[in-house]
């Protein structure tokens, strides 16, 4: 079952609108882990292997990426990997029942024993793991529904100018915040 209501606003967030409630706005109570990449697992499906090299500097550009995201990063493009095994073997099914002017639909139907049509083992497994890739999806904010709800890292900026000395100023720690400005 999903989070009820709307979700809460981060605190950077409360802080830029201006903190319309008075409430003291506490900016340490995130946990965000530093961004980075994790290491790329030895024993990775080809398929995740390319999920994964497709993925990592993305989530990394966003900074929705840490290192200890490494087994769900891996699980995600462990199911990337086996739907698209799953979707080679449908597609092989339904070229080889074109080849012999038979319907394709027949790959993802398969017959019990007393003669009912059912789907097929393959597309059932196959729906199941679109199932588990929707909800890892939503877990790294990949869906458009999510987006909406990710929150990323801190990244310290450091300020061009120190406006008093004209040269580069120190950045600042995230942690010390006390305003939107801070960060």
């Amino acid at each position: 079952m999903g989070a009820r209501g709307p979700s809460a606003k981060p605190p950077e967030l409360k802080v830029l609108e201006g903190n319309r409630g008075g409430r003291a706005i506490d900016l340490t109570s995130t946990f965000r882990p530093e961004v980075g990449a994790p290491p790329m697992p030895r024993d990775l499906s080809r398929d995740g292997k390319k999920a994964w090299k497709r993925l990592v500097p993305e989530l990394l550009r966003y900074n929705l990426l840490s290192k200890v995201d490494a087994d769900s990063l891996e699980d995600l493009c462990e199911t990337i990997g086996l739907i698209k095994v799953l979707r080679r073997s449908i597609n092989a099914r339904q070229e080889l029942l074109l080849s012999k002017n038979e319907d394709p639909a027949g790959a993802v139907e398969a017959r019990t024993p007393k003669g009912m049509r059912i789907q097929s083992p393959t597309y059932q497994a196959l729906n199941r793991e679109r199932e588990k890739l929707r909800g890892w999806l939503g877990e790294f904010g990949l869906t458009p529904a999510q987006r909406a709800r990710v929150t990323t890292a801190i990244r310290v900026q450091a300020d061009l100018f120190d406006v008093n000395k004209g040269a580069a100023a120190a950045p600042r720690d995230p942690a010390n915040a006390t305003g939107f400005a801070d960060f």
